[in-house]
């Protein structure tokens, strides 16, 4: 099984802290399986380059050393993803779509046959067939 964790995920690994150990040992012990989405890395490094902090930038960079593989967003994940938000935009009357970058990640899950680790787990269960878990 392939892992991609979400943003929030790979933002408290990199927080560190007491507080996330038993995600940093999940992490590390997955690490064969996991990936850094594209979208992901994106978000990751506009929020260190936001920050203007050096060690958010270096914090990044000490992640992509760990985990050197990137899953890039290709047309399948693209075809996946625009079917991910118009099904959830049409559920009328009950329409509850997802964020834009978790409708991307959803759909490059999909693609992937992979599974989406995150904190925020009540939007992308509500992605049929996307594999959801919370480390």
């Amino acid at each position: 099984m392939i892992y991609l964790p979400d943003t929030n995920v790979f933002s408290r690994f990199l927080r560190g802290g007491e507080t996330n150990l038993a995600l940093h040992d999940r992490l590390l012990g997955e690490l064969p399986f996991c990936r850094i989405s594209a979208i992901v890395l994106s978000e990751l490094e506009y929020g260190a380059a936001k920050s203007g902090m050096p060690k958010h930038r270096e914090r990044v960079a000490q992640l992509r050393s760990i985990l050197p593989d990137i899953a890039p967003f290709d047309a399948d994940a693209a075809a996946y993803a625009g079917n991910v938000r118009a099904y959830l935009a049409t559920l009328k009357p009950n329409a509850q779509p997802i964020g834009p970058y978790d409708a991307l990640l959803a759909g490059q899950a999909l693609a992937l046959g992979a599974c989406v680790v995150t904190g925020n787990t009540d939007e992308f269960r509500r992605v049929p067939g996307l594999i959801v878990e919370d480390w």
